[in-house]
């Protein structure tokens, strides 16, 4: 019996060994998108969100759509960083956790072939179009493939008999609706759920009590929506509809899943998922994923806002599903797993044409660094790619001492692109960089412009002073 044990850990220690070594490879793979990162508002927001409540005690959400959960879970990027570089590539980094999470599923959920399935999971998570598009554009998702990842796995354990799984997919699913709002439309999943709790006899009244202690910063935050001028659900309503597509019907958003999801961001590689769905037995994972997609199929319709990219939040429990359908059907599912890593591979994202100034960005940061007086930054030009507040999280990622100011100084900042046809000639060039340049001038030649390729100094004030501080005036 001992020998036994003996020869089970070591196989233990093997697969944990390889899929250590699967993880190092995802993050190299990954950080080869680094240099085409967007820094948008959307890619930026998660860490306004944390460094406004850090500096204000502002406990809002990061975006009107998400709530508190999104600049909570993005915080300790944020402190582990000492630069906008860092930001992105720590954030490159932590998008792979989504291949551990994989990996010790298939563990659980096969017993035969387990690195060959290991590998098929860190081929396919690390190279699929929808995941790094969403590491790099972030707002089609932020952290919720990841949330969801971790959600799967509380299911799994939850099945295998640790009633605390339910516990931790029930936080794990709320935390992923703070994310995006359509992963709201999980919540028949989690109901499901809660119901097979009760028919069981375990704790279903936790995993409620859990999902109402972790709602809490979603219902502070409608609140606070609902204090808009329009005042109640006019504008709850407003906010739900802002992203809807006009004049897209039922059946052209329907498509477009199909369509986009399967055949533009997977390809021929879909059909390999499919047929791993068609054999798997695992009925209360294929219940959780059913209900969970159509919930968000419904949500999204009902509010004329369904996109492909939607249904990215459940890339990890779809993937897992079809490898244990796959599993099943023996060395004919080897060779579909084997087919599924070179279709991937082939089908393997080339990231768009798209500025990504984050080092700039920082190097016009350093030098604002080592300034004296305090700061009032404004942006001019229609094509500026670098934003003040861009300009201003990496001052705060890089810890200047220099003061921001809540009002405009008598000389203020100016950042533009240098030889565009919008550029100012008033003022003095303190800083040159390869595309940017920043400006010193005076505020009484700066109000004489015309505001219409003005960007306003409030939004980088406004992450270190309550807006009633703010005089723009």
């Amino acid at each position: 019996m001992s020998q036994s044990n003996s020869v089970a850990r070591t196989g233990s220690a093997v697969l944990l060994g390889w899929g250590i070594c699967l993880w190092i490879l995802s993050i190299w793979v990954r950080l080869e998108y680094f240099p085409f990162v967007q820094v948008t508002s959307d890619t930026l927001s998660p860490f306004v969100g944390a460094i406004r409540w850090w500096n204000t005690g502002w406990f809002g959400a990061a975006n009107p759509e998400s709530d508190q959960w999104l600049w909570m879970v993005s915080a300790p990027v944020l402190w582990l960083a000492t630069s906008l570089s860092d930001i992105f590539w720590w954030k490159c980094i932590v998008t792979t956790i989504v291949v551990p999470c994989a990996c010790w599923m298939v563990m659980r959920l096969t017993n035969r072939h387990q690195w060959f399935w290991m590998l098929v999971a860190t081929s396919i998570l690390t190279l699929d179009m929808g995941l790094v598009d969403t590491m790099l554009s972030s707002f089609r998702g932020y952290w919720a493939p990841e949330c969801m990842a971790v959600a799967t796995i509380g299911l799994i354990l939850w099945q295998q008999g640790r009633n605390w799984g339910a516990h931790l997919t029930t936080v794990a699913t709320i935390v992923a609706m703070g994310q995006h709002p359509l992963v709201l439309g999980t919540l028949p999943a989690l109901i499901w759920l809660w119901y097979t709790q009760y028919k069981h006899s375990e704790s279903w009244w936790l995993s409620v009590g859990l999902a109402m202690v972790c709602s809490l910063p979603r219902c502070f935050w409608v609140y606070q929506l609902m204090q808009c001028d329009a005042g109640g659900f006019a504008c709850l309503t407003d906010v739900a509809v802002s992203s809807s597509e006009d004049g897209a019907s039922l059946v052209s958003m329907i498509g477009g899943i199909f369509g986009d999801r399967l055949w533009v961001e997977m390809g021929f590689a879909s059909v390999v998922m499919i047929v791993g769905w068609w054999y798997s037995e695992n009925r209360g994972l294929k219940y959780w994923l059913v209900l969970s997609a159509v919930g968000i199929l419904v949500l999204g319709l009902s509010i004329s806002t369904l996109r492909p990219y939607h249904f990215r939040v459940l890339i990890v429990p779809m993937f897992v599903l079809s490898m244990q359908g796959l599993f099943r059907l023996g060395k004919s599912g080897m060779l579909l797993g084997g087919l599924w890593i070179a279709l991937v591979i082939i089908h393997r994202i080339e990231p768009v044409p798209w500025y990504s100034d984050v080092e700039h960005t920082d190097a016009a940061a350093e030098f604002l660094c080592q300034q004296t007086d305090a700061i009032w930054l404004e942006g001019f030009g229609a094509e500026l790619t670098i934003a003040p507040q861009s300009i201003a999280v990496s001052m705060v990622a890089q810890d200047c001492a220099v003061p921001i100011a809540n009002r405009p100084t008598e000389n203020i900042w100016v950042i533009q692109r240098i030889e565009v046809n919008d550029s100012l000639s008033i003022g003095e060039v303190k800083w040159v960089g390869e595309t940017h340049q920043l400006r010193r001038v005076s505020w009484q030649d700066w109000i004489r412009v015309a505001d219409e390729y003005k960007w306003s100094g409030h939004d980088v004030a406004s992450l270190f002073f309550a807006e009633t501080l703010i005089q723009l005036q």
